[in-house]
């Protein structure tokens, strides 16, 4: 009887702490997700390429004029999100992990982009009509 009860009761203490890891964002050092982002960069991103933003490519309409997209950081890693080209449409400056960054585009047009402290982090935002 005295075995059985021992073995109910360590059944639940594995399954408790099996429930709790599930759920821990902060397990590994890394922040909880930002909330409400359109674009997130991923945990581990720094060592990826185009799998580095979540989702690639990003595609929004832009509706009445103008059209918000918002990147967050779930990576414990800083990042730096800033537009191709020699003047940059948009730079998010340094991005600590759990922080966000919002860009409005006014344009339709295809928006590609790059982590510069991890230059092999690429994404791409598709404005639509």
């Amino acid at each position: 009887m005295l075995r059985s009860k021992l073995i109910i009761l360590a059944a639940m203490i594995l399954a408790g702490s099996a429930c709790g890891s599930s759920t821990d964002y902060g397990s590994g050092g890394n922040p909880p997700p930002p909330p409400n982002a359109d674009v997130l960069i991923v945990v581990g991103a720094s060592t990826k390429t185009t799998t580095a933003f979540n989702p690639n490519p990003f595609s929004v309409p832009i509706g009445a004029g103008s059209v918000g997209v918002k990147w967050g950081n779930a990576d414990a890693t800083t990042h730096h999100v800033v537009a191709d080209g020699a003047s940059p449409l948009f730079d998010s400056g340094l991005l600590a992990g759990g922080s966000t960054y919002t860009f409005t585009f006014t344009s339709t047009g295809t928006f590609t982009y790059h982590c510069s402290i991890h230059l092999g982090m690429v994404g791409t935002i598709q404005v639509t009509p």
